[in-house]
């Protein structure tokens, strides 16, 4: 399975999950692949892949290799206390749809900028 694929798949998943799309500002619109609008509702997500790493070669070919993507959960950083508890339930159905597609959370770094308060995870799929 080729890394676009595997976006695919992310894309598909996030935006059937009926009660993210209820969350997210603008519904399955606020979901953006590599960047998102300057003129960002909130909450929002960002995906993108950041890795794609040959895991295991044989017979002078790549056999599997690691996929890493990249998703930013993005609110105001003003936000009210609503829109806090939206903010930590989007954060919740992310990570349960991305291990229903079999990845692993590496890491999470929350991150303030401009703002915008974020939660960026990466999520990690041997293939």
């Amino acid at each position: 399975m080729e890394t676009y694929e595997l976006e695919e798949q992310v894309y598909a998943a996030l935006t059937a999950d009926e009660r993210l799309i209820e969350l997210l500002a603008n519904g399955a619109k606020s979901i953006y692949h590599y960047v998102a609008p300057s003129t960002l509702k909130y909450p929002a997500i960002v995906y993108s892949p950041i890795s794609d790493v040959p895991a295991l070669n044989g017979d002078n070919r790549e056999v599997a290799h690691r996929v890493t993507i990249r998703i930013h959960v993005i609110t105001s950083a003003q936000g009210t206390k609503v829109d806090q508890e939206k903010f930590r339930e989007v954060c919740v159905r992310v990570k349960e749809i991305m291990t229903t597609l079999e990845f692993a959370r590496r890491q999470t770094v929350p991150f303030i900028n401009d703002g915008r308060a974020m939660f960026i995870y990466d999520f990690v799929k041997g293939v």
